[in-house]
């Protein structure tokens, strides 16, 4: 989807960059809580080792959330900058987010384009002669302003992320009575003794019945 993203919004865009930073930190903590459980010395060895290899696992799973993050960032700065101007700069906002893993060897070959782009835009912001703080208004304005020079020129192109939709071999197990849930829920008159797809709650009225007529 990266390469096809067209003006993504300022929020779709912080937003990105903000899921980047928290998977980030829970990187950082898990490396941090491998690296201490490495140098501990414990009796129960056999739990260490399985603490051990819990962390390791997880740690191996947020690696490639960050990867992914990266790409779609990456995809969208390589392929789709000038239709973009909000990702730039939301990376341009938050880079400092980006130099812990600027030299990783997981994460440096993607973190290369995002730093192409970076120093562009940054070197002309240090060209503009400024008075007072730079506003979001004046940086989006030098941002689109430079878009439409901008020729990628030293970027590096990287296979595109393919998802595929996996579905599974009988939906119809779940989709159906969900279906005729919402349909009961929304006021339909059916009889409920009469529905078999799910179970249904039946209001018994404990109202007492009313004499018979002699």
């Amino acid at each position: 989807m990266g390469p096809h993203a067209h003006k993504l919004s300022a929020y779709a865009s912080q937003r990105l960059v903000s899921l980047f930073d928290m998977l980030s930190r829970k990187y950082a903590k898990l490396a941090e809580l491998k690296n201490d459980k490495a140098l501990k010395v414990t009796p129960d060895q056999m739990e260490a080792d399985i603490i051990s290899d819990d962390t390791s696992t997880e740690l191996h799973i947020y690696t490639d959330f960050l990867r992914i993050v990266l790409e779609i960032i990456n995809a969208i700065l390589t392929y789709a900058l000038p239709r973009n101007p909000e990702v730039v700069y939301a990376v341009l906002h938050r880079q400092e987010v980006f130099q812990p893993f600027k030299n990783h060897p997981r994460f440096n070959e993607l973190l290369e384009n995002i730093y192409t782009v970076l120093d562009f835009f940054n070197s002309r912001m240090d060209m503009q002669q400024l008075d007072g703080e730079w506003s979001v208004d004046k940086v989006l304005e030098l941002i689109n302003k430079n878009c439409r020079s901008w020729r990628g020129e030293g970027m590096k192109m990287f296979t595109q992320l393919r998802f595929t939709y996996e579905q599974e071999s009988h939906p119809e197990e779940f989709f159906i009575p969900y279906a005729w849930r919402l349909i009961l829920s929304r006021g339909f008159s059916f009889n409920p003794g009469a529905i078999n797809l799910f179970p249904v709650e039946i209001h018994v009225d404990d109202s007492p019945s009313s004499e018979q007529k002699v």
